[in-house]
C-alpha cells in the first residue's frame, strides 16, 4: 500500500503517533511519501526534519497540488489536515483528516471550517 502524510499540521501536529505509524507501515512493506506543500527545494530541511521527528518515509515531495500527484502515482491513503488538498480524491482513496486547534472546536466538538462547503 502506498501511503501519503502531509507534514505541517499533521506530523507536527502529533509527532509520536506518525513516527510510531510511518516505521511499523514501513517495516510491514508498505510505502510512505510525505507529501508537503512547501516551497520548492526545501528538501534537505524537511529531510532534517523528518529525521529529528523520527519519521520512516521512502519518499519526499513538495506539491501545491497534492490531489495530481496522490492519483499518480496510486496512493491509497492521505493523512492530512487541509481539505483542499483531499476534497478531489476519488473514493478509492482514504482520506485520515487530522484536526488541530485551527480547524476544529474542541468546546463546541465540532469542525470550525469546511473549504468544500465554506463554515460549518
Amino acid at each position: 500500500m502506498k501511503i501519503a502524510i502531509d507534514l505541517d499540521a499533521t506530523i507536527t501536529m502529533y509527532p509520536k503517533v506518525f513516527s510510531a505509524f510511518s516505521k511499523a507501515f514501513k517495516a510491514a512493506g508498505h510505502e510512505i511519501h510525505v507529501v508537503t506543500d512547501r516551497v520548492p527545494g526545501t528538501e534537505s530541511d524537511i529531510k532534517r526534519m523528518l529525521d529529528e521527528l523520527d519519521i520512516a518515509y521512502d519518499i519526499i515531495h513538495v506539491a501545491k497540488d497534492k490531489a495530481s500527484y496522490i492519483l499518480e502515482l496510486g496512493i491509497e491513503v492521505l493523512f492530512d489536515d487541509t481539505d483542499q488538498y483531499f476534497i478531489e480524491l476519488p473514493e478509492n482513496v482514504a482520506v485520515m483528516k487530522v484536526r488541530g486547534h485551527y480547524n476544529f472546536d474542541y468546546k463546541e466538538k465540532k469542525w470550525m471550517y469546511s473549504q468544500s462547503a465554506g463554515k460549518v
